[in-house]
């Protein structure tokens, strides 16, 4: 695994083991963020992109920096290592977004009117 995807998958760790670092200004950001990405960028500008991200919000970088390197590896079949595509670190980047939207604006009811006498 290349340490641009190792980057990614820790950073998306982070999320997973610490969601209440991200505050609702975080969210916003990296909802902009991730708009900027597409799925023909290669996995080296997206990681270059969130670790810049990191860089501007000390509190999460300090937990990336405190990942050890032989507790973040992902592993396929048989312990080879996996290969992310830009496609797959885009779908990271949305369950975060996605995840991390409170309850009020993921599922707020419609307004009613009033009844009409």
């Amino acid at each position: 695994m290349s340490p641009y995807e190792q980057n990614i998958l820790d950073f998306y760790k982070i999320y997973e083991e610490h969601p209440d670092l991200f505050t609702d200004s975080d969210r916003a950001s990296l909802e902009t963020l991730k708009a900027t990405f597409s799925e023909d960028d290669s996995i080296e500008k997206i990681s270059d992109t969130i670790a810049l991200w990191c860089e501007d919000h000390p509190h999460i970088l300090n937990v990336l920096l405190e990942i050890p390197p032989k507790d973040t590896g992902e592993r396929g079949p048989g312990g080879r290592p996996t290969r992310l595509t830009a496609k797959e670190t885009l779908e990271l980047l949305e369950n975060i977004v996605r995840q991390s939207k409170p309850e009020s604006e993921s599922s707020s009811p419609q307004p009613q009117n009033p009844p009409k006498t």
